[in-house]
């Protein structure tokens, strides 16, 4: 599944490293291949014979090229190129910014859906749902655009602009058209509300900038607020920086646990633990939720949790993505998005196209929303509010830390 936050472009968040420049030396150069050939082949053919030659430049055959080789290594949307613009709008998504309509997109199915609008974006604040289904972007239906990306291209835009499109509630069949603004949004990557019989429900949607400090915020103020258990929501997060999955996972379990282990080219293996025996949250009753819209970084903070057996894993087998990434940046500004490791758990299984398995499988019913926090006023879930819930996935949670609880205190 390929998610995208289609902001000006695409915010691609995965669990990445800090951005390097290029410059590693190869023994030969790529124009020493005997497999070089083709591709000057295939650019000479397109040059002499393609109808359309001339509305084609150099520069979009080049991006095209590195797009496909990294599309050949099969990490898939893990390893990928992005030309300048999407390398732009991918650093600021992780910085914790994006400038569009906020939404998450899932363009492996058709046509494509909503995965989540984004906590104070237009398309949450016109009332977008998850599962949406994306029939017209500004006229043009899915049937003509018949590419991802072009779909994608559509959407986005730059801020102040307007985007008209066309959707379909999940279980419906009459559509629904919403003309929305582009604007800047300011992520914040953590929300929590209070449910009742003292439980903090902690929502992370990404592991961006400020997402440690935000979960350490929560937990502070939950436990102000007389917090019994923590229900840690990790369904539909999209990944982000190794420092905070590190720093969140510091929070939850004691220091030394082992995170992740990490698999370099030459099969050298390396454990990431936690630090520190002041995190806020460390012991006491704790419950994760996760789905398959869970990618990169959720995946090896629960996948730690599980295998350390500080909590259950409630919900949906993750995405399965298995690389730790390195941005590295290019001459022009364009960007390489590289896997340079991969990831076992701590009890050295492989992730990469395997995902964490829950404890306890739990599937909404269709058309059922995931509950957002951020829905809530006043960092509360009222009994009539929770009453009316009808995600099964957080309910179950809330059963099980409540059992957690119950069991501490006898």
């Amino acid at each position: 599944m390929l998610l995208l936050a289609i902001g000006a472009g695409i915010g691609v968040e995965r669990f990445v490293l800090e951005s390097a420049p290029a410059g590693a030396q190869r023994d030969e150069d790529l124009a020493d291949l005997e497999e070089y050939t083709i591709l000057e082949e295939a650019y000479d053919v397109i040059r002499e014979e393609y109808v359309l030659s001339d509305e084609i430049t150099d520069q979009q055959l080049i991006y095209g090229a590195a797009t496909g080789m990294l599309d050949a290594l099969g990490d898939d949307n893990h390893s990928v190129f992005l030309d300048p613009e999407r390398a732009a709008r991918h650093v600021e998504s992780l910085e914790g910014e994006l400038v569009g309509i906020g939404v998450q997109v899932n363009t492996e199915v058709s046509p494509p859906t909503i995965v989540l609008p984004i906590q104070n974006s237009p398309a949450f604040e016109a009332g977008i749902f998850q599962g949406d289904a994306i029939l017209a972007v500004d006229g043009a239906t899915i049937e003509v655009i018949d590419d991802p990306e072009a779909l994608v291209d559509l959407i986005r835009g730059d801020e102040g602009t307007d985007v008209t499109l066309e959707l379909r509630h999940e279980g419906e069949s009459e559509s629904y058209t919403v003309t929305l603004t582009r604007t800047r949004i300011q992520v914040d990557p953590v929300s929590w509300a209070m449910l009742p019989n003292d439980v903090l429900w902690v929502r992370l949607s990404d592991f961006s900038v400020g997402a440690t400090e935000g979960l350490a915020e929560a937990l502070v103020a939950g436990k102000e607020l007389g917090a019994q258990g923590v229900i840690l929501d990790l369904r539909a997060n999209s990944g982000g920086f190794v420092y905070e999955a590190l720093g969140v996972s510091s929070h939850l379990q004691p220091d030394g646990s082992v995170m992740v282990q990490t698999e370099d080219s030459t099969g050298e293996i390396t454990e990431t633990a936690t630090v520190g025996d002041n995190g806020e949250w460390q012991e006491g009753p704790l419950v994760v939720l996760i789905d398959e819209n869970s990618v990169s970084a959720p995946e090896v903070v629960s996948a730690a949790i599980k295998a350390n057996e500080r909590a259950p894993l409630i919900g949906q087998t993750t995405f399965g993505t298995g690389t730790t990434i390195n941005g590295i940046e290019l001459s022009d500004g364009s960007m390489v998005n590289i896997g340079v490791s991969l990831w076992r758990t701590p009890e050295g299984e492989l992730l990469w196209h395997r995902g964490v398995d829950p404890d306890i499988e739990v599937e909404n019913e269709p058309g059922v929303q995931t509950s957002l926090p951020y829905s809530y006023e006043s960092n509360e879930v009222t009994d009539d509010q929770f009453a009316a819930l009808e995600d099964d996935q957080l309910l179950t949670a809330y059963e099980e830390v409540n059992e957690q609880i119950d069991s501490a205190a006898n």
